[in-house]
């Protein structure tokens, strides 16, 4: 008898208004880990490459919609970045109302997680962010293909202009996970709401003011071509327990490209939280 599929979590919701809100999924027990996507993202994809790195330690995954995108929709009523953060803390009164939480963030979802953590520092296990967005001018890399095997001929035109112009590293492991992480990820987005509240700021709690005294990793990639690596390697000088890690052969899908090396830096860092 073949084993029985497991049917995903339902979604959850939480909401300040008929046209603001966050919807979000929950895996797992344990310390309540908030994981946050990129611009033109959903949760989705997060979730695709996260569990199979931390699925099995005692954290509560909670995966999360930001307003704009995937089931977070309409978000009219979503003005400012620090709204989202407002959308935030609900999900966190409602899932961890008390104790420690953890924190992590890609792409554009790490600079929200570090604007979220700067406003939750006192209850911060840790912070882990991931290629992320640094306000002010883009410091980026050229990003040049580190391996291209041909792999992208099997795709449409439109799947292809997506893939490669999101990895740098394309063979068919990473064609798999495109597939099966990133195109179900990418949809219908609400622009307006994208342009107006995922956004740099500024925050009411400025991130560079904070001191996060918590374990925190932050991850960059030498090839990323949105969002470069020089200004991510300078966010570890006002944590005094920052690891920071820049990843040779590697674009802006570095989680979907060197899966084994962030998975080991991310157990790295849970480990320091005492998780």
């Amino acid at each position: 008898m073949p084993p029985l599929a497991v049917a995903d979590p339902p979604v959850r919701r939480v909401s300040a208004g008929s046209s603001a809100s966050i919807a979000y999924e929950v895996h797992g027990s344990g310390v309540p880990l908030l994981a946050l996507h990129g611009a033109y993202s959903s949760r989705v994809e997060v979730r695709g490459f996260l569990e199979p790195m931390v699925g099995h330690r005692a954290v509560r995954r909670i995966y999360v919609d930001l307003p704009g995108h995937g089931d977070s929709r309409p978000s009219s009523g979503v003005p400012t970045p620090d709204a989202v953060l407002d959308l935030l803390d609900l999900v966190l009164d409602a899932e961890a109302p008390d104790g420690p939480f953890l924190l992590l963030g890609h792409s554009f979802g790490g600079h929200l997680a570090r604007a979220f953590a700067a406003r939750r520092s006192s209850r911060l296990a840790g912070l882990a962010v991931l290629c992320p967005v640094v306000p002010g001018p883009w410091d980026t890399a050229r990003g040049d293909v580190v391996r291209d095997d041909g792999v992208a001929a099997e795709l449409d035109e439109g799947e292809r202009k997506e893939f490669e112009g999101y990895f740098v590293v394309r063979t068919a492991d990473t064609l798999e996970r495109f597939r099966r992480d990133v195109a179900p990820a990418t949809g219908e987005v609400d622009d307006d709401t994208l342009e107006r509240a995922i956004g740099p700021g500024p925050h009411a709690v400025d991130p560079d003011g904070v001191i996060l005294t918590a374990p925190v990793l932050i991850v960059a990639a030498r090839h990323d071509r949105y969002v470069g690596w020089h200004r991510q390697q300078r966010l570890g000088e006002r944590c005094p327990h920052a690891t920071v890690a820049t990843v040779a052969d590697a674009g802006h899908a570095l989680p979907h490209e060197r899966p084994a090396l962030v998975g080991a830096l991310l157990c790295d860092w849970l480990d320091r939280a005492g998780v």
